[in-house]
């Protein structure tokens, strides 16, 4: 069900704005129904109680001797009119709770009568009438009046009209609501998407501060945080440009000094020193991630893979080329280049028979870097790539700062691409470079800047 539910802050908006007025009108629809049907009924039976009582007066306000003709004068088509002395009526005796509104309000209007009797007779839907009403009235003398409507027309209203309208203020409301929830997420959006581009090591994009209070106040507070954090990046690349110097200049000394000691004492040095030169590093490179002071240029992915596996080859380890096609990515050279060559380092340390690939997908390029090793266990594979991690395995080895597919996967996230890892006990690893893809037919206007 979440996958059908609207993403936007404004289209959620308007679908519950949307279901609050579909209930609201409903409501209204069904309520004004039911009073509109009380009115009509009320009005249809006031209208019907004054006919009878202009009947009852016209004949009750002649003479005795005129009274018969009188209500044969008032007959028509669809009305009979008959007075009768002593007579019982004809008409088919109503009982007192048969219409009981009507007939006292026929009573109260005519005052004339002393006893009053209304059959409602039936509705006809296809003519939206009363047939068959009938009323007898005894006169305050005691002769008796009949009275037979054929027909009587029912008051109605044309609710359609009213549905109608009310369904167009209704559509109105919404497209002013829908227009305001715009407003309002208009500048949310355009905000996610200046803070999506922001860069901790270069200059904060301007931030549009406008829409409602809130937006205003929130573009501020993140223009804010990015200069802080721009400035805190620049600190940190200072502090690390003072490390290296600091750190690789004293690594560099005890190297000279021991050349004067004996043979077998420099060999367990020199390993040492290359260690830590290593470890040093690897911190650096793991900490400015993807954000070597590089430009971003389009780079051939499957030259650089080959100039890998050729200098591991040249150092008598040999990496087996697999699928390598031909794809550019946008991309710092030295970066990405040392994010695959930690990976082949690692299925060199901890595995055997290296193989590297490369696979172009119509928006990205795959660089998938395996070995036929043990394998990680299942229990490591969520932590491989934290910093400093290394398996109860990789510990035994030694060797390595636990570093390799931390730096990676951050030089990886910072070219909007990720790292993935697949392990099998006793058949290897993969680890997998995903990188967006530099789009096809797009002229850079240099290509002779595309870097191998």
């Amino acid at each position: 069900m979440k996958r059908f539910l609207p993403q936007s802050l404004a289209a959620r908006t308007l679908a519950a704005l949307t279901i609050g007025f579909a209930i609201l009108f409903a409501a209204m629809v069904g309520i004004h129904d039911v009073l509109l049907r009380h009115a009509v009924e009320r009005g249809t039976e006031e209208l019907l109680a004054q006919r009878l009582a202009t009947i009852l007066d016209a004949v009750a306000a002649a003479p005795e001797g005129e009274r018969d003709r009188i209500a044969h004068a008032l007959s028509r088509v669809d009305l009979e009119v008959h007075w009768r002395r002593d007579a019982a009526p004809t008409l088919e005796h109503p009982s007192p709770e048969e219409w009981p509104t009507v007939a006292a309000r026929t009573a109260a209007l005519s005052g004339v009568a002393t006893e009053v009797r209304v059959r409602p007779g039936r509705y006809e839907a296809a003519s939206d009438r009363l047939v068959g009403i009938g009323a007898v009235a005894r006169l305050q003398d005691g002769s008796w009046l009949e009275v037979e409507l054929a027909t009587f027309s029912v008051l109605s209203a044309d609710q359609g009209v009213l549905h109608s309208y009310a369904a167009t203020v209704g559509l109105a409301l919404l497209l002013a609501v829908g227009f305001a929830a715009r407003s309002v997420s208009a500048p949310v959006s355009a905000l996610a998407k200046a803070v999506s581009r922001l860069d901790p090591e270069g200059e904060p994009p301007v931030l549009s501060a406008s829409g409602p209070r809130e937006v205003r106040q929130l573009a501020e507070a993140l223009t804010d945080m990015s200069m802080r954090t721009r400035d805190a990046f620049r600190q940190r690349t200072l502090a690390l440009g003072a490390l290296s110097h600091d750190l690789m200049s004293p690594i560099a000394r005890l190297r000279l000094r021991a050349e004067d000691l004996p043979e077998e004492v420099q060999q367990p040095i020199r390993r040492d020193l290359a260690e830590m030169e290593t470890m040093v590093s690897d911190v650096l490179a793991y900490l400015r991630g993807g954000h070597g002071g590089e430009a971003v240029l389009p780079l051939s992915i499957a030259a650089l893979v080959r100039t890998v596996a050729d200098e591991f080859a040249d150092a008598g380890t040999p990496v087996e080329e697999g699928r390598i096609d031909d794809a550019v990515a946008p991309g710092r050279r030295v970066a990405i280049k040392r994010a695959v060559t930690n990976l082949v380092a690692n299925a060199v340390r901890h595995g055997r028979d290296p193989w590297i690939e490369v696979e172009a997908l119509p928006d990205a390029v795959l660089v998938r870097v395996g070995d036929r090793g043990p394998g990680i266990p299942p229990e490591d594979l969520p932590r491989v790539t934290e910093p400093f991690f290394r398996g109860d395995r990789a510990r035994t080895a030694g060797g390595g700062s636990g570093l390799g597919l931390s730096t990676a996967q951050a030089i990886v996230e910072a070219h909007g691409g990720h790292l993935a890892v697949e392990s099998a006990l006793g058949r290897g690893t993969v680890v997998t470079l995903t990188l967006p893809r530099w789009p096809q037919g797009a002229d850079d206007g240099q290509p002779s800047n595309k870097t191998m």
